[in-house]
This record gives C-alpha cells, structure tokens and sequence, in this order.
C-alpha cells in the first residue's frame, strides 16, 4: 500500500520528468513527438481534472458552511449560485441565438439594410445591403440573441421610416438558428458573455479598487524614510505616481528640480555633522538651480532630467526592468532547483510530506 502511495508516484515524476527535460536533446523522433505533443496533452488532461477537483472542493466548502451557518454564511449562498449559474450558462443553455435572412425581394433590399443597421449599430448600411444582396448565401444578421423569443421579437418590433411602420418578419424569410456549443462561450451577447461582462468583470473591478486602498496602505508603511533603501523607494514611487496622471504635466521644472535636490540631500544627510552646514548648501543648491534655469530660460526648453514624464519613463524602462529580470531570473532559478529535487525523489512535499 505505501508503494502505491509513495514509491510509484515518485517514479512517475522521475521517469517523466527526465524523459521531458533531455527530451529536448535528443534527437529521436518517437520521444521528441511525446515530448511536444503527448506530454502536452498529458498536461492538459491534468489539469483539466485539478480544476474540476478543485471546484468540487470549493463548492463542498461553501456548501458546508451555508449548513452549519458559519460566519458569514451568507456570501457562500450567492458564491454557490454563481458556481451553478456559470455551469448552467457554460454547459447547458447556450443563449446564443442568430437570426438568417434566407429570401428577400430586391426592391425591399435597401429599406431591410436601413432598419437592420437602425436596429443593430454593426457594419454599414452599405456592406448590409451588398450581403443582402448576395444570392449565393444566406444573411446572417450581426447579432446574439439570448433566446428565440428575444430574435422573433425583433423581427416583428414595428420600425418607423419615412413615416411608416415596417416589421422585418413581413419583409423577409428568416430563420432563428444556435450557435454550435463551444463557440457560445466567446461570443458577445451570449448568456455567458453577459454574465462574464455583467457581473464577473464588475465584481472584479470593485476588488480591485478595494485592494488599491491595502496598497496604499502597505505603501504608506514601506515609503516611510528609515534608511538608504527606503529613500530610494520613496523617490522612485513619487516620480512613478506623479508620471502616470495628467497632474504631472502641470508639475513646472523648478518644483521637480528642488524635490530632486532635496532627495540627493536626503541621501547624503548622514555624511554631515554639522546642521548649519547641511541647510546651506540645501537652500544654497536649490537657489543656485532656480537662477540657472530662469537663465537658461528652462521654462520654455526644460531638460529632461526635470520633466516628470521623462523621470517617469526612466525609472519604468531601466531600474524597474532590471529588477524585474533579475526577480525573473530568480524564480526561473527557484523552478529549476525544485524541478530537479521532484525529479530526483529528494522532494515529497506533493505526497503529503
């Protein structure tokens, strides 16, 4: 029994593992198609099961909750009817209905593309006429309709033009038809498309605009002077929040250029021993700076180095890259010492160790 729970899953991952990674070296055609494509698939089967265990578990944990009336219990009722309302949209109502326009007089032609460019606000009305037009096919109208009643509804809505009152059910023979299953997913104007941008994308929204006030938060903290590190922080967040609003613009160069002189004396505060010392040369840089540029006449061509946009721009595309390669480098580093421990049996922490 321990072999099975134990020795076998060990070598699986072994035995994968290896073959996958000198896969990729050797040069044999039977482990180079498992290697990019069985494998692959293998993945894929995988993970389509742990997404599913795990909604399983999720739903069992709120279901459980909802019965013992746990603290609040109550979000776990409308978690619970949004697992079940998504799993109803996604696999057994499509609510993606079309309507085709099968036969159409050609002198009802130009008043039929009129009311249904009207009634849609899609393409043109003169690229609705030409494939109205087209005898060789079939017209399907640019729109998603939940339901069949929803399609036939506006096929027999009353239109006003030119003072009259027209149905396109009396102008042409249609037909009301589904999209195939898997495709309703991705349309827009589909029941799942509704849901996704009516109540996901929202909701997603509002916790991400809650999460801003735990990031001001944490920043308000981190940003706080302590030493070397947290000046540097705290200058380059500045620059970086200033730079991405409209206020930065109106920010004038001799305001950037004092905080900058203000900074590089923030920095340098600890090599003064002497107060008076360090608040002349504080106010004697920032004076000396302000005349220079009145008369270098910066207020027309400022330099760069006082524009906060092109501050902004700096910080993004140098340091915050930097760091964020050598911050790549590491996880890719992390992933190839834990690969390397799983394969080698050294890691069991996916048995429960």
């Amino acid at each position: 029994m321990n072999f099975l729970k134990r020795q076998l899953p060990l070598i699986i991952v072994m035995s994968v593992g290896l073959l996958t990674l000198f896969g990729h070296f050797i040069n044999y055609e039977p482990i180079n198609d498992f290697v990019d494509n069985d494998a692959t698939q293998w993945f894929d089967i995988i993970a389509a099961f742990a997404i599913f265990l795990g909604a399983l578990n999720m739903l069992k944990l709120q279901v459980l909750k909802i019965a013992y009336k746990r603290k609040n219990w109550q979000y776990s009722v409308l978690a619970v009817s949004g697992f079940f309302f998504a799993i109803f949209a996604g696999f057994f109502f499509r609510g993606a209905n079309y309507i085709e326009i099968n036969d159409i007089e050609k002198n009802d032609a130009n008043l039929v593309s009129n009311i249904i460019f009207n009634k849609t606000n899609k393409s043109t009305q003169n690229s609705i006429y030409e494939n109205l037009m087209d005898s060789n096919k079939d017209y399907k109208i640019d729109h998603v309709f939940i339901t069949k009643k929803e399609a036939d509804n506006f096929m027999n809505e009353p239109f006003i033009f030119d003072g009259k009152k027209y149905q396109l059910s009396s102008l042409v023979r249609y037909t009301v038809k589904e999209h195939p299953w898997g495709a309703h997913v991705n349309i827009e104007g589909s029941l799942f498309s509704w849901m996704f941008f009516t109540i996901f994308t929202p909701l997603s929204a509002t916790m991400f605009a809650l999460l801003a006030f735990f990031v001001a938060s944490a920043s308000y903290r981190a940003f706080r002077i302590r030493n070397f590190e947290a000046t540097l922080l705290l200058i380059a967040g500045i620059i970086l929040m200033l730079g991405r609003v409209p206020l930065g613009e109106l920010i004038p160069w001799w305001a950037i250029s004092t905080s900058i002189i203000f900074g590089v004396f923030a920095l340098i505060s600890p090599f003064f021993k002497n107060k008076i010392v360090f608040i002349s040369s504080l106010l004697s840089s920032i004076i000396f700076v302000i005349i220079v540029g009145f008369i270098m006449n910066w207020n027309i061509e400022t330099p760069n180095i006082f524009k906060i946009n092109f501050l902004q721009e700096w910080i993004y595309n140098y340091p915050t890259t930097a760091g964020s390669r050598a911050l790549m480098i590491g996880i890719a580093l992390g992933i190839i010492g834990t690969s390397f421990r799983i394969i080698i049996g050294k890691e069991k922490s996916f048995l429960g160790d």
